[in-house]
């Protein structure tokens, strides 16, 4: 068993205690499973990630992937490859803060991007969530003693405004610690009583922990666009098709930000979790 003085200089090998989130926001994250961000990208911005990701669908580039029948509709992963504002979205400070916080200290990794390009009436399925979740990287706990450890996060950023009746990011606050699982499996979302829309400004985002029952409103609107970039502990492997290409990590390697989200996996702390794959 380490000494606490052991446990002291641990503690601030990996970053734990570094963050400076208000108490208010751990504990809503706590409570309710996730958080709203307001206003993480700037109105500049948002064109910018619009006309990239144009730009990627028509051209479907080396190293990203069209899925036209992803979870939420048509998806393009590993969006990150495309360079400017969707892959600068990966490493926003606002978010890294709780990050930082919520996985464990700065053990942590992009493991996903994509973007979620919604098209009228799709329809998503609520994911189960609490301790009925099969997904095994869906895991959350909390202690104590205030330390999280979240298995995957993801922040989702709107791209256009979201209202509360078309094509909100819904969720059941709380459901992250259900103990039963969720009877709405065939049930419309809208009559689902505990679920609430989360609406967005273009801009805004959610942070959430995947073990929270989440969903998709249906939409009515065109260029209904979402960025999403999941991250999970220094130890947990990429989502299918989205490693880091050998451009990426080159144009990357001078920020520090970025090149510690696109470190390979790792366990401890070490000189071993600065190799990048070149």
């Amino acid at each position: 068993m380490k000494s606490a003085t052991e446990e002291d200089v641990f503690d601030l090998q990996i970053g734990l205690g570094e963050s400076e989130i208000p108490a208010e926001d751990k504990h809503f994250f706590d409570t309710a499973g996730y958080l709203v961000l307001e206003d993480l990208l700037n109105p500049d911005q948002i064109s910018q990630a619009q006309d990239t990701l144009s730009r990627i669908k028509a051209t479907t580039p080396k190293n990203i992937t069209l899925l036209p029948d992803g979870l939420y509709g048509c998806e393009l992963v590993n969006i990150i490859e495309g360079g400017n504002t969707v892959e600068d979205a990966m490493a926003l400070s606002r978010v890294l803060n709780y990050v930082q916080e919520f996985i464990w200290g700065r053990q942590y990794r992009l493991v996903g991007s994509r973007a979620i390009l919604r098209t009228p009436g799709q329809r998503s399925q609520l994911t189960q969530g609490g301790d009925a979740d099969p997904r095994r990287y869906a895991r959350y706990r909390c202690f104590g003693d205030g330390q999280f450890r979240c298995l995957m996060i993801t922040c989702l950023i709107a791209l256009i405004d979201t209202s509360d009746g078309d094509g909100a990011f819904c969720a059941i606050p709380a459901s992250h610690k259900a103990s039963l699982p969720h009877p709405y499996e065939h049930t419309d979302l809208n009559a689902i009583a505990p679920l609430r829309n989360i609406s967005l400004r273009a801009g805004s985002g959610v942070l959430f922990t995947e073990n929270l029952s989440h969903a998709f409103q249906p939409t009515t609107r065109e260029g209904d666009v979402w960025l999403s970039y999941q991250y999970g502990p220094s130890y947990m492997v990429n989502w299918p098709r989205c490693e880091a290409s050998t451009d990426l990590l080159a144009r990357t390697a001078a920020d520090p930000t970025k090149s510690h989200l696109l470190l390979e996996p790792y366990y401890h702390p070490t000189g071993s979790q600065k190799k990048q794959k070149m």
